[in-house]
Formats: C-alpha cells, structure tokens, sequence
C-alpha cells in the first residue's frame, strides 16, 4: 500500500519472486523487500557414483605404488577419511575440503597418480554446498 503522495515500493532486485528448480522445505518469501536464503543441494546418485569411482581409481594406483613410494601409505589413510564422508559431504564441508587439499598434496610427490588425485578432488568437491 504507497503512502501518501509516494509510488509503490519496488522489490530491491530484478528477480521479484520465487523460483525453484529443485525441492524446497521450509519457509518462502515473495513480499516486496523481504529477503529469504536458502540453499538446495540435489546430489545425485550419479555424482557420488562417480566420485566413489575415482576414489577406486586412485586407491588401486596407490596400492599398486605402496612398495615403491612411502608416501603411498598416507595418500591411502586420507582416502579411508574421506570416502565415508561421501554419503554426508555437507556436515563438514571444510574438514572434507582440508582432507582432499592434503590428499591432492601427498599424491603430488608419488609419481603417475597426481592427475587421478585432482580427479578425486573434482568430483568430491562437486558435492560441497556452495560448489
């Protein structure tokens, strides 16, 4: 309702309204100037499938490694953290992403596994809330 003398108040954005693409609980607003955030994470069997797939990967790569690198032993402990964590990825989203930063980081001193590394922490990111 304008006041007295003054236009109608106009949204502050140009997106007046709700839209949504996936599902939604919980409370909505479409006033003018409320404001309401919310966040929908729609993972999909598919995008853990995949992740799980490249975790696989490198940890057959690392196995086949554990003789000859050291280093192999630690790439594997992260990988033990992090593959449970794939059914919840947005409890801890910052620990997940430390574990896959120190995995990436391990696996960079091990010769030939470094690009299924980075493939771990692509698809294990695509998870995240916010990715």
């Amino acid at each position: 309702m304008p006041l007295r003398g003054q236009p109608d108040p106009v949204p502050n954005g140009v997106n007046f309204g709700i839209i949504n693409t996936g599902r939604m609980t919980g409370p909505a607003q479409a006033a003018p100037f409320s404001q309401n955030a919310a966040q929908t994470n729609n993972l999909t069997n598919e995008a853990v499938d995949r992740a799980r797939e490249s975790i696989d990967e490198l940890r057959q790569r690392l196995e086949e490694l554990r003789d000859q690198h050291p280093g192999a032993d630690g790439a594997l402990r992260d990988l033990d953290m992090i593959a449970p964590r794939l059914d919840e990825p947005d409890r801890d989203p910052g620990a997940l992403r430390y574990m896959i930063e120190s995995l990436v980081e391990r696996c960079g001193g091990i010769p030939g596994v470094l690009a299924a590394a980075q493939l771990v922490q692509s698809t294990v990111t695509a998870l995240l809330p916010g990715s």
